[in-house]
């Protein structure tokens, strides 16, 4: 994630008391970021196992608290909490993340992928898609390829038909899945074979092809055949 904060008072001091829980430890934990807190203390708190998070947001807040708190323990972002988590409300809530974590690699690609640079949405010289945001599939440039899929996914994923609850997903929602994240996967391959060093940056910051094509093959929304990145190009080493 990217702080976006700038400059800020400490957040050690009185003025911010008032804003700290007791963690099971009896230390005492800030859990807000107040306004004009330095970036480089936001969300300065450590994750809490699942059960005490509370609300319709605490699977997303448990989520965002493991990939702050060590981006690259893939493993345990991606287990299953508890036996008693819905596997389908799981996978939904990391699908909004990464959509939420998407729109940053955009923003890292600035100026970098134009209409001139990449007229076409390809992947090295072997695959073009076409972008089904259209009434029909159509050929779009790189740049509105990558953004349509993002809005589209975005919007699909806060549509109350098929997911009318942060609390719970209907088996028929599911099947919208595998094609949202196949969609979303072409971005990573966009960026990797035609804009390697915003990839390996971006990557190195936060593991996110290695934590999509984890998340994918282990919840197997998709294939290994289909991941065209190498896995070297973003494996997490030990």
């Amino acid at each position: 994630m990217v702080d976006l904060a700038e400059k800020a008072k400490d957040p050690q001091s009185a003025e911010n008391e008032d804003v700290v829980e007791s963690s099971p430890s009896g230390r005492r934990e800030m859990r807000r970021n107040l306004p004009g807190t330095q970036a480089s203390q936001m969300w300065r708190w450590s994750s809490r196992p699942l059960a005490e998070y509370a609300g319709p947001l605490a699977i997303s807040e448990y989520i965002q608290d493991m990939i702050r708190e060590d981006a690259s323990d893939i493993e345990r972002i991606y287990e299953l909490p508890s036996v008693d988590t819905d596997t389908l409300v799981w996978q939904y809530e990391h699908l909004r993340q990464f959509v939420i974590e998407f729109n940053l690699l955009l923003v890292a690609l600035g100026g970098k992928c134009t209409p001139e640079t990449c007229p076409k949405m390809t992947a090295s010289n072997e695959w073009q898609y076409l972008c089904a945001a259209h009434r029909k599939p159509q050929e779009c440039t790189a740049i509105d390829y990558m953004t349509h899929t993002i809005d589209g996914s975005t919007a699909l994923l806060t549509t109350a038909k098929p997911f009318a609850s942060r609390l719970q997903v209907p088996a028929s929602s599911a099947k919208y899945f595998q094609s949202m994240a196949r969609r979303l996967y072409r971005i990573f391959a966009h960026v990797y074979y035609h804009h390697r060093q915003t990839f390996d940056d971006f990557e190195a910051e936060t593991r996110l092809c290695a934590r999509f094509s984890h998340f994918v093959i282990r919840f197997k929304l998709m294939s290994p055949s289909m991941l065209l990145v190498p896995q070297e190009a973003y494996e997490v080493k030990p």
